[in-house]
Order: structure tokens, then C-alpha cells, then sequence
């Protein structure tokens, strides 16, 4: 995939998770993530997106791959943040059943 293409379906997803249209901002993720399955990027964008879409168990999958395919000494206090949200919403679900 061209560099600019990555850039600019970064930047899309990017804007649909502002904007609340987490949805769109997965498929554009899972895209690049078919071309670049080890880019940490993908899985701490994928795993926000995720969690705006109330889908818990695979935001917690993909923080966990950020943490995999990170280098060592990137910051991971937003991943774990998000991990936890994450987890707090798949108790909560588990809780009202």
C-alpha cells in the first residue's frame, strides 16, 4: 500500500472516531491492518474505535496486540486507559445479564 494512502486512510479514521462514526473508522483500520498487520497504530486506533462502538471484548484483543507489537519504552498509558474502559464495560454488561 503507497505511504500516502496509509497517511490518508489514518487520517480518515482518525476523523471518524472524532466525530463519533466509529463504524467507518474500523473498516478503514481493518484495511490497513491487512497490509500492515504489525503497525501498533492500527491496534490503538482499532481498539478506541472499538470501544466507541461498544464492543469491549475486541477492544481488549487489539490494546493487547498495541502492547505486543510496540517498541519497547513507547508510552502505553492511553492503551492501558482505554484497555480499562474496555474492561469496565464488558463487567458492567456482564453484570445486567
Amino acid at each position: 500500500m503507497d505511504k500516502s494512502l496509509k497517511t490518508w486512510m489514518f487520517c480518515q479514521a482518525s476523523y471518524y472516531l472524532e466525530y463519533l462514526q466509529p463504524e467507518k473508522s474500523i473498516a478503514l483500520l481493518n484495511a490497513v491492518h491487512a497490509v500492515d498487520p504489525k503497525n501498533p497504530d492500527v491496534y490503538r486506533m482499532l481498539s478506541y474505535a472499538y470501544l466507541q462502538a461498544g464492543r469491549p471484548e475486541e477492544s481488549i484483543h487489539a490494546a493487547d496486540n498495541f502492547l505486543k507489537y510496540a517498541q519497547p519504552g513507547s508510552d502505553v498509558r492511553a492503551i492501558k486507559w482505554i484497555k480499562g474502559r474496555a474492561l469496565l464495560k464488558k463487567k458492567r454488561a456482564a453484570m445486567s445479564r
